[in-house]
């Protein structure tokens, strides 16, 4: 019924979020956060390619992964159109299986929130056991600080040869018993007026406590695990921890 990261949501990302494009900073802080990291990176949820192209460009190896086959044919074609190279794997990252080790495995963007809850425990496991000793992990976490229940948003995006992108975002329920928020996402890809090819998503998020999640790291098998609100700065969002595999 619905579709997570297809087509349509993969053009919309490339075209408002291109490669190079830093959120809050996020760019510029991973780079920050990797220097002195040996070995190479990984980065999950890679998706377009928008954070991993520029930390290779700066010097870094960057390996990564993603579920979705759309965001990571973008991915390979960016990659191709910035002349650099990575080693790229389509698998879920609850049962990901890489043939090396990581200096650090990244997960920016507040990607690591789409994950179900109950899944969380493994992909951490699977972070540690990606690592190498001494290696680091940092992720990305949001809180939904601007969720209003069910309003509805609704943006065009005109492309080009008289194509354009209506999305529209139904911010459908929050719960806060289980700490999430479920919005519905539909993409209408349009040409002169007329719609095309329609894509339908049922995007939920999770959030977490820092101490909740400093618990979760540590039973992960993580130590020195720290955190920094809005990259340093004053902006209240993503909390973004940082651990060690010992």
């Amino acid at each position: 019924m619905f579709k997570e990261y297809g087509k349509i949501s993969t053009i919309l990302y490339e075209h408002t979020k291109p490669v190079g494009c830093s959120i809050g900073g996020d760019i510029e802080f991973y780079a920050e956060s990797l220097k002195g990291v040996s070995g190479a990176v990984l980065e999950a949820g890679v998706g377009t390619g928008r954070v991993l192209i520029p930390l290779i460009q700066q010097g870094f190896v960057v390996d990564g992964v993603d579920l979705s086959a759309e965001m990571l044919e973008q991915c390979k074609a960016n990659l191709q159109s910035h002349n650099v190279t990575a080693n790229i794997y389509q698998q879920n990252l609850t049962d990901m299986s890489l043939p090396m080790k990581y200096g650090a495995v990244i997960m920016p963007a507040g990607s690591f929130c789409l994950l179900p809850r109950d899944l969380v425990g493994k992909v951490l496991d699977n972070f540690f056991e990606h690592l190498e000793h001494g290696g680091k992990v940092i992720i990305d976490l949001l809180l939904p600080t601007d969720f209003r229940e069910g309003s509805v948003d609704v943006y065009d995006y005109p492309m080009s040869n008289g194509t354009g992108i209506l999305f529209t975002s139904y911010s459908k329920t929050m719960d806060w018993t289980t700490q999430k928020t479920a919005y519905v996402h539909k993409y209408e890809l349009l040409k002169d007026g007329e719609i095309q090819e329609t894509e339908v998503s049922h995007f939920v998020l999770q959030w977490y406590g820092i101490q909740e999640f400093e618990m979760m790291l540590g039973l992960a098998g993580f130590t020195e695990i720290n955190h920094v609100i809005g990259y340093g700065k004053d902006q209240p969002s993503p909390i973004t921890f940082t651990a060690i595999k010992r």
